[in-house]
């Protein structure tokens, strides 16, 4: 134990941009996930680029991004933007436990969701059932690309690893948004605190379409936690 507290510190004193590289990928990944796993709350952005994603039934209203805070273990507050024809319109959403509510995309008042539509981000982040958990049990031929950074924090050194998930799972906690097939994924990750800033889950095109679907999640605010309430 003294020896690890010995290394951690030796790391940080030296900084992340000489973070080990002998790291197994698949340690870091679960390192990762325990860490997540972990928390009491943060906030979160999850934005599609590429081929429309409708989540309507009628297919008319693709889902654009969401942002917001989760509150472990069941509770989310965010805006999500929608675009529809002619519109790009934004809902806010509270999930807490089993239930969702959303404003309504043209007179903003809140209603209770039923299941089979509701976005349920507070699913997504589950602390036992999760991404979380996808990534410890569902990502496979985890290779780490080196050490980057993200434009967006710039001066952070992350280890960049590239791995391949089961999207069965992630198409069931993103209420079939992503498909149930076999997605690439890169990951962002803090050495030492191991920290998940960022995940991009590439979706390939379905039969008959052109482009594919890419799905941008990026943490920020680790342990941050709100108080969450039914709307009135």
């Amino acid at each position: 134990m003294k020896r690890l507290l010995l290394l951690s510190s030796l790391i940080l004193l030296s900084g992340c941009a000489n973070a080990p590289e002998d790291l197994p990928p698949e340690t870091i990944v679960d390192n990762s996930a325990s860490y997540m796993r972990s928390l009491d709350g943060f906030a979160f952005k999850l934005e599609r680029t590429g081929a429309p994603v409708y989540v309507d039934p009628s297919g008319v209203i693709s889902f654009r991004e969401a942002e917001g805070i989760f509150v472990s273990p069941d509770k989310v507050q965010a805006t999500v933007k929608v675009i529809a024809p002619a519109i790009v319109a934004e809902v806010s959403v509270i999930g807490i436990g089993d239930l969702e509510w959303e404003t309504n995309i043209f007179s903003g008042e809140w209603a209770l969701v039923p299941p089979e539509y509701a976005f349920q981000p507070a699913v997504l982040f589950d602390p036992v059932t999760g991404i979380q958990q996808a990534l410890e049990d569902y990502l496979f031929d985890i290779e780490l690309l080196g050490l980057a950074e993200l434009e967006e924090l710039p001066g952070l050194t992350l280890y960049h690893l590239h791995g391949v998930m089961d999207g069965a799972n992630v198409h069931d906690l993103t209420v079939g948004l992503i498909d149930e097939q076999m997605l690439n994924i890169e990951l962002w990750i803090a050495p030492v605190t191991f920290e998940l800033h960022r995940a991009l889950i590439f979706d390939p095109p379905n039969e008959g379409v052109e482009e594919g679907t890419t799905w941008q999640f990026d943490f920020w605010d680790f342990d941050k936690v709100i108080e969450i309430v039914p709307p009135v």
